[in-house]
């Protein structure tokens, strides 16, 4: 590129090629090496063009887990490829756990490794699958605090938050890539102590916030049906509780995914016989402290079971998981991950799934540089 087109636009050429090219390109010159890895450049990188969205599939078998990515165009899937994670350097082998999540296009892996002296070590590694870079974060091994993974919108820097509850007390750490260090936030932006995670429900990571469904123990005792949400600000660091309307959920199986980057609750109504079930898809609008809440449509898949909606895709299909068989003698056998298509009630198999298959998820993330200079 000309020496007299200002760098700016040479900036901004740039920012609109494909992360390949774009890393090819720092073998061009020193200049476009410099401003490639420069900080503004990799947070500005992406805004501009129409970004890829890829989903990643990822199936626990027995001891071990398998992963899938497909690109989706929103109208297209490609067929699944092959994925393996990149994990940090560590004195042994690094196993993964399970993903904690995904945000602006990094993945985050639970992992863990055997010291010399036999002792587990827990390791968070954040993962960029595109720029085939990951970094690791050591955390003593602990049963009694669960972390989660978000990057914030505004300075694009990754954190990690660790959660220990207990007699009726939350603590709350917070784990920044830029300061590489752990710091507790202040009791006044807590929820209230008799909040507890509702353990069967996903956990859902958009541009700005964390969600979790939760329960609350003092109402369960008064014997007051509550469906609630809790909700972390990536950016402010505050918690707020949202609760569910009751006809939205009144007493049914429940759960939360993301459409695109918006919150929806996902309500099971199961079949006490085949234990099947048929899911209503409720979108959450302007979520702050009360729902403004709409349904988009019901998922009548006669194979769907209980927590079988993992994900959707960029045109708004859900990605299902569907079991062979009839009848409880043969429940609970997998049989693959489908696109559901809502008007026509028809599925479409994306990969095929064993009864070896324990744990199917699916995770989503788009090109981005973050990482590069580390």
């Amino acid at each position: 590129m000309s020496d007299l087109i200002p760098i700016d636009i040479q900036s901004e050429i740039i920012e609109r090629v494909d992360v390949k090219s774009v890393l090819r390109f720092r073998s061009v010159s020193k200049s476009w090496k410099s401003l490639i890895d420069s900080p503004k450049f990799v947070a500005s990188y992406g805004i501009d063009h129409i970004q890829r969205y890829v989903f990643l599939t990822s199936h626990l078998i027995t001891a071990f887990s398998k992963y899938r990515s497909f690109v989706d165009d929103g109208d297209t899937l490609s067929s699944g490829q092959t994925v393996v994670p990149l994990l940090p350097k560590a004195p042994a082998e690094v196993h993964i756990i399970r993903i904690i999540g995904s945000s602006h296009g990094l993945i985050c892996l639970e992992c863990m490794y055997i010291s010399d002296n036999g002792k587990h070590v827990g390791v968070y590694a954040l993962w960029n699958p595109l720029i085939r870079k990951s970094v690791g974060i050591e955390v003593p091994p602990s049963c009694l605090f669960k972390v989660y993974f978000g990057v914030c919108p505004v300075t694009l820097d990754p954190k990690l938050v660790r959660i220990t509850t207990g007699n009726k007390k939350w603590v709350v750490e917070i784990y920044t890539l830029s300061s590489g260090s752990w710091r507790e936030i202040s009791n006044n932006k807590l929820p209230r102590g008799t909040l507890e995670f509702h353990e069967d429900t996903g956990v859902v990571v958009t541009d700005k916030f964390i969600y979790w469904v939760a329960v609350d123990s003092a109402a369960v005792a008064a014997k007051r049906g509550n469906c609630l949400i809790v909700k972390f600000d990536l950016t402010s660091e505050e918690f707020k509780v949202i609760e569910i309307p009751k006809f939205v959920a009144p007493r049914e199986l429940y759960d939360i995914s993301k459409l695109n980057d918006s919150l929806v609750v996902l309500i099971y109504k199961v079949d006490s016989v085949t234990l099947r079930a048929a899911c209503e898809v409720w979108m959450m609008d302007n979520v702050e402290s009360q729902m403004i809440v709409k349904k988009l449509y019901n998922i009548e898949e006669p194979n769907l079971i209980p927590y079988g909606v993992r994900g959707f895709t960029k045109s708004g299909m859900p990605i299902i998981v569907t079991e062979e068989g009839e009848g409880d003698e043969d429940a609970w056998r997998p049989d693959g991950l489908y696109v559901y298509e809502p008007k026509s009630k028809r599925s479409t198999k994306i990969t095929r799934l064993d009864r070896t298959e324990l744990k199917f998820d699916v995770h989503n993330y788009h090109d981005t540089l973050l990482l590069l200079d580390r």
